[in-house]
């Protein structure tokens, strides 16, 4: 069901009653109902369904729930659902679950507020005694998970027109500002609540931008950026933990790339006998979580899996999912081991001291008191110039591992530029990005392609030799190799026009320029 409604907050002070007498006053209202509901509000760990202007309701309807996604601006989808989803993918396909897939994605819905809601529906009549519109006033007090006690919220009226009554819906909206109602204009219900109730909306991502002055001194700039990925690893720890999505892993590995790459690639600006040490327990941290990683892809990957076989033959995957299914709760085990180990405890412990210390290194840092940009321009020309040399070299006959040796270069890159874009105008930089960008998409693909076969058929001679594989899945399976190598073929063809296209003398000059 899709409805379009006005929204209306009242001022903290005002009374709800006497907002209505004064609606009375020029309409005729007749109260239709009264009730109590208790709602549910949902986001994910990322705020998506927020920053698309969305708030999802739940509340008890039978012996199911009552799913509402409420737009900033009223438009209003509605479902019932046998019980809470904890992922769009969920529910039964349709408008709604379309509408939250989209901002949702493969992110878990997270309980963010409770409320409990009194509310009154009235009905507005014209002369003819017929109704032209309704509207529902709630009062209300909310609370955040963590807390016990419900705190009062804003009351809210929602003015919902009926078919063919325009003019009369648009006389009421003026009639409930006149009486005191402020319109509220794309604001957003959850977030209201949770501003109202005093909460700390925190946003950490591996992807976050720090603003870095030019001229600040590359230590420092490095602890910052340093400090920034380890909080972006520990904020996502619990989810790791509890295994809430695969996103929460993905968070943390990439901030954790990100650290063990910055501290060899920002070089000169800590002690060596620290890049060293804090680089060999980064990579134990890259072992450890890697397993799970692994298994969090290939099971992304069933759905694309299913649509690439014949209709008929989809349901033969069923088995390769269990496995990988069982094979990703042993590896989350192992990582759940990982992670409350004293060796991570001690990382994190010894990681911070080092990048709150701020002390005067023992060993040489030349590069520590030199202003960060003029740092990050070498870096980021050096690293260039090695991805050009590498990738003139790689020919028809080349090797795979030297196209995977060339990906991670880009990545490099692409950390680089990502953590010091702040120095650099967007202007310039956003080119190069998305030149980069076409590149490694390739190296990527090629890479993923390569590892997705090779793993499969692994996968397939575990299964068989386990007697869990039956034919019919093994044949589907070797379908599936055969498709993923000559997608790798394709893409092993269009790595030289992206190169060439990145390597291009308009590019070079770019990036020479800019960082020269």
């Amino acid at each position: 069901m899709i409805l379009s409604v006005s929204l209306f907050t009242l001022p903290r002070d005002s009374d709800p009653p006497a907002i209505i007498e004064r609606l009375q006053d020029a309409f005729p209202l007749q109260l239709l109902e009264t009730s109590q509901e208790r709602v549910s509000y949902f986001d994910t760990f990322d705020w998506g369904l927020s920053d698309a202007g969305l708030t999802l309701t739940a509340a008890p309807s039978g012996r199911g729930v009552r799913l509402t996604l409420i737009a900033n601006d009223g438009e209003t989808l509605e479902i019932r659902a046998r019980r809470l989803p904890d992922f769009a993918a969920d529910l039964e396909p349709g408008p709604f679950r379309k509408a939250l897939a989209r901002c949702t994605k493969i992110r878990r819905l997270l309980l963010r507020a409770r409320a409990t809601w009194s509310r009154q529906m009235w009905a507005v009549l014209n002369e003819d005694q017929k109704t032209v519109a309704r509207v529902l006033v709630r009062e209300g007090a909310a609370r955040v998970p963590q807390d016990r006690d419900l705190r009062p919220v804003p009351s809210r009226v929602q003015l919902i027109p009926l078919k063919g009554y325009r003019t009369e819906y648009r006389r009421v909206a003026a009639g409930l500002r006149k009486a005191g109602a402020l319109r509220v204009s794309q604001r957003n219900e959850l977030m209201e609540i949770l501003e109202e109730l005093g909460a700390n909306v925190e946003r950490h991502s591996s992807s976050t931008v720090l603003t870095l002055a030019p001229d600040l001194r590359a230590g420092e700039a490095a602890r910052l950026i340093h400090r920034e990925l380890l909080l972006t690893m520990e904020v996502n720890l619990d989810g790791v933990l509890k295994d809430l999505d695969s996103e929460f892993l993905h968070e943390f590995r990439v901030a954790g790339r990100k650290s063990r790459s910055a501290l060899s690639q920002i070089k000169g600006v800590f002690p060596e006998s620290a890049v060293k040490h804090f680089g060999e327990e980064l990579r134990w941290l890259g072992t450890r979580t890697g397993p799970t990683r692994d298994m969090d892809v290939y099971i992304l990957k069933i759905p694309s899996y299913q649509d690439a076989l014949p209709k008929g033959v989809r349901g033969e995957l069923v088995p390769l999912v269990q496995f990988l299914s069982k094979r990703k709760r042993q590896a989350h085990q192992r990582l759940i081991r990982s992670l409350t180990s004293s060796r991570y405890r001690d990382l994190v412990s010894s990681w911070t001291e080092f990048l709150e210390s701020g002390a005067e290194a023992s060993e040489p840092t030349p590069n520590a008191g030199r202003p960060v940009q003029a740092v990050a321009r070498e870096r980021i020309l050096t690293v260039y110039r090695k991805i050009l040399k590498k990738g003139s070299r790689i020919g028809p006959d080349t090797p795979p591992e030297a196209l995977h040796r060339l990906r991670i270069a880009c990545k490099q890159l692409r950390y680089l530029l990502s953590l010091f874009q702040s120095l650099f105008p967007p202007e310039a930089l956003s080119p190069l990005i998305k030149e980069l960008k076409n590149l490694q998409d390739n190296l990527g693909d090629f890479n993923d392609l390569r590892l997705q076969s090779q793993a499969l058929h692994a996968f397939a001679e575990e299964m068989m030799t386990a007697g869990i594989g039956p034919p019919a899945t093994l044949m589907a399976m070797g379908q599936l190799m055969g498709q993923l190598e000559e997608k790798q073929v394709v893409e092993r063809r269009a790595f030289h026009q992206r190169f060439r296209a990145f390597a291009r003398k308009e590019n070079r000059k770019r990036f020479e320029e800019l960082f020269g």
